[in-house]
């Protein structure tokens, strides 16, 4: 087994962070200053304040950079977003298509109750007739009998 000295352990420690950041691998709260160097005048960075330029432990990144970042994990959220979008328009035609074939079964459920109701209707009227009939040749027979 091989062993890794603590210079290799701490250059790979610094785990790389994507977008803008706001806290260092040590955990202290980054800051964002300007630079001043000759080969980036006026450039944004954020950086830990425990760090150095000759510790490479802490975090060190371009602002500018950090940015394109966060544009860029935006741009794949949003993508997915508009995929989620369009599944969801999809889904929402095919459950208005639904309801409107439901609707228009409930419509024609209704109109059959209607008509069965008519029929009940007219079914107790006429069972009120024979009723009225049967009460009628009762009638008749009973004076028949009675009265001969």
């Amino acid at each position: 087994m091989s062993s890794v000295n603590s210079t290799t352990i701490s250059t790979d420690r610094v785990a790389k962070q994507r977008g803008i950041p706001t806290r260092c691998n040590c955990g202290e709260k980054v800051s964002r200053f300007t630079s001043k160097t000759v080969q980036n005048p006026g450039r944004l960075f954020h950086t830990c304040p425990m760090g150095s330029e000759k510790d490479k432990t802490h975090l060190f990144k371009w602002t500018d950079e950090s940015v394109v970042e966060e544009i860029e994990d935006f741009q794949d959220l949003f993508d997915v977003l508009l995929v989620d979008n369009s599944e969801f328009q999809k889904s929402l035609t095919a459950s208005e298509t639904m309801l409107k074939h439901h609707e228009s079964r409930i419509e024609e459920v209704e109109a059959a109750l209607a008509r069965s109701e008519e029929k009940t209707v007219e079914c107790i009227n006429e069972l009120k007739i024979i009723k009225a009939l049967f009460v009628c040749c009762l009638v008749i027979v009973f004076m028949f009998l009675t009265y001969p």
